[in-house]
């Protein structure tokens, strides 16, 4: 029996303070709600639960960001069912003017509706935006552009088209013939090749003078006119537009989907006058051709980057984006710049050109309704995301209420009772007085 070292008291201290460390955890446990509070609760769990949450947050943020995009989807879309609209009220009036029914004044009187909303077209294409950016201008379809001329611009791209540098070839040239009537057919022979691939010519096109002339413009009005807003069209290998001033705006399309549009301006134009021959009087043609020894005898380096389209971060970690082209709404994209009803032959013309813009605007509208359908299924993936990591996490460092409180009344009993126990071990040595009584 000693007095100095009082083991029983010892020993209940230890169980009293081991108890006592296990009630305050269960009690931080409680508390918090979380069953892991410090990184010594459980160093593997808390290290696996921190990389969780860094998850879930990055989950939130992309959800925000799916939901922005989804958000600039539907603007696009709501301007281009304006611009739709406007097309069809266009294509109204020029089978209106084609009547052969209306007058001159008619006409202007439709004219002026025209220019009125083709200026409305174009101020949309201009203007629409959202949060500072505009969205059909151009600038948020895919860039690039030619290494050895300045005067091509590539004008777009779609989401099929590899990004490199492709080595285009673009030759034309004028055949005429004589019909059975004694009058001049001008044919222009378009061929373009290295697109999407080095290989045989993909488009091999025609395009007949003067069938874009204004036929009702008294034939002396034919002499030195300049070829306009002709174009050749193919669902399959592309379409070659020639602007009133010569430039050209040319569509290429590969079998896989492929499509790039460049523009080659007035500068990289020649204009060839040629005989023509009507109703038996000789009068002379205006044609454009693209001059092929200003740009390297027709070859063109064109270098599409693969960058400039919307990319929207819909994901947790790096590169996790959906791409979403927004095309660019111009009346030259259009092929509706300078359109005129003033004639009837001119109005019937129209007719194509406006089929035309509303064939390029309901592609557009499709594609980025496909955008739209793809940024929701991802803001739903990245909801279920969101719903399991959070069950994951829970599993991981929630505090189980139920449970944790039996064991918090389990810790506040033994604490007690080592309490009443150290109490009476440090009556012991009180014994010892006895000896020596």
């Amino acid at each position: 029996m000693q007095i100095n070292s009082n083991i029983t008291a010892l020993i209940t201290n230890n169980a009293l303070l081991r108890n006592e460390a296990a009630f305050s955890l269960s009690s931080g446990k409680l508390s918090s709600g979380y069953k892991i509070n410090t990184a010594g609760d459980d160093p593997t769990g808390y290290a696996i639960s921190g990389r969780m949450r860094q998850q879930l947050d990055a989950l939130k943020r992309a959800d925000v960001n799916a939901t922005t995009g989804k958000s600039v989807l539907e603007t696009a879309d709501g301007a281009l069912g304006e611009v739709t609209e406007m097309l069809q009220r266009l294509n109204e009036l020029s089978i209106k003017a084609s009547n052969g029914t209306m007058s001159t004044s008619d006409r202007a009187d439709i004219q002026r509706e025209v220019d009125e909303l083709t200026g409305e077209i174009q101020r949309i294409s201009d203007q629409i935006e959202l949060n500072g950016q505009k969205l059909l201008d151009g600038h948020l379809e895919n860039h690039g552009y030619c290494e050895n001329d300045k005067n091509v611009q590539v004008e777009g791209y779609n989401e099929k088209t590899k990004a490199k540098t492709y080595n285009i070839s673009i030759n034309e040239n004028v055949n005429t013939t004589t019909d059975a009537e004694g009058n001049t057919v001008a044919t222009l022979n378009v061929n373009i090749s290295g697109f999407p691939e080095d290989s045989s010519p993909n488009i091999q096109m025609e395009l007949d003078y003067p069938g874009y002339i204004d036929k009702e413009i008294d034939i002396g009005g034919y002499e030195g006119k300049a070829v306009t807003n002709a174009r050749y069209e193919s669902p399959t290998q592309g379409s070659v537009k020639i602007c009133e001033d010569g430039s050209h705006i040319i569509t290429m399309k590969g079998a896989n989907g492929e499509e790039l549009t460049l523009s080659i301006n007035k500068n990289d134009v020649t204009k060839s006058t040629i005989p023509y021959t009507r109703n038996g009087a000789d009068y002379a043609m205006d044609i454009y051709t693209i001059d092929t020894s200003s740009v390297s005898g027709g070859k063109l380096e064109i270098t599409l980057t693969g960058e400039g389209a919307l990319d929207l971060h819909i994901g947790a970690n790096e590169e996790e984006m959906i791409e979403c082209s927004l095309p660019k709404i111009s009346l030259e994209r259009l092929d509706i710049d300078n359109l005129n009803l003033k004639t009837q032959a001119s109005a019937q013309e129209s007719i194509d050109r406006i089929t035309y813009a509303l064939s390029y605007v309901s592609s557009a509208r499709s594609q980025l309704g496909a955008y739209t359908n793809r940024v929701e299924h991802s803001i739903s993936y990245l909801a279920a995301s969101n719903e399991n990591l959070s069950s994951a996490m829970s599993r991981i460092q929630d505090t189980d209420m139920a449970e944790e409180m039996t064991n918090y009344a389990s810790k506040q009993i033994l604490v007690q009772a080592a309490t009443s126990m150290l109490a009476q071990a440090n009556q012991a040595p009180q014994q010892a007085l006895q000896l020596i009584q």
